[in-house]
Parts: C-alpha cells; sequence; structure tokens
C-alpha cells in the first residue's frame, strides 16, 4: 500500500489549501484519491503538506523520493 497524505492525518483546510496548488485534480474523497494517484503525485502531495506545515526538512524528504526527475525540479523551484 502506497503512503499518502490520508496516513498524516490531513485536515480539511489543508485539503483545500492542496487542491488550490493542483487546477487539473482535487482531492474530495479517500477512496478514490488513493486509486488515482501514483507514487510520485502521492509523494509530491507529502512534500505540498509538510510545506504548509511548516515542518521543511520533512517536505524535502518526500521532495527527494520523487523519481521523474522533470517533475521533481518543478516542485523544486516552489
Amino acid at each position: 500500500m502506497m503512503e499518502t497524505i490520508f496516513d498524516h492525518n490531513v485536515t480539511g483546510v489543508e485539503i483545500e489549501l492542496l487542491n488550490s496548488f493542483m487546477s487539473s485534480r482535487a482531492i474530495r474523497d479517500k477512496e478514490k484519491y488513493e486509486q488515482n494517484i501514483d507514487r510520485d503525485r502521492s509523494y509530491s502531495d507529502l512534500y505540498h503538506l509538510y510545506t504548509l506545515r511548516g515542518e521543511i526538512r520533512k517536505a524535502e524528504q518526500y521532495l527527494s523520493k520523487i523519481k521523474d526527475p522533470e517533475y521533481k525540479n518543478i516542485l523544486s523551484v516552489f
């Protein structure tokens, strides 16, 4: 089973903020989210979640797990 934001006690407010980062998709339902997410996107969401929480070192740990170099580069710019 893949690690997702739902394993990290994400709040409703945090989900709204995460959705504001992703205009092309939205987190609405845990089950659908977990069915449609790939590992890099999951790590991206965890990176954003911990950035929102001000836990930059933890966020960077998830950023480093992203395999797609272009995707990782885009995220690291923000």
